[in-house]
């Protein structure tokens, strides 16, 4: 159940902020955030959340390119 559960968390994240694959910086804290907030609650676990992070990064440096 808690996997089917973070899984659902990770999808709703990347939907919300990676949706179109390029974050601006005020985005991007928030995705970090948001992210934090997940891993915190036991939504997702640690290594989710530093997957995710990673993601935001590149999302991050595709604006910046």
């Amino acid at each position: 159940m808690e996997d089917k559960k973070g899984a659902v968390a990770i999808v709703q994240w990347r939907t919300r902020f990676l949706g179109e694959g390029v974050l601006q910086e005020a985005t991007y804290d928030q995705a970090l955030m948001a992210a934090e907030q997940l891993e915190r609650a036991g939504s997702v676990s640690a290594s989710e959340w530093l997957d995710m992070v990673r993601q935001a990064n590149a999302a991050l440096l595709r604006q910046s390119g």
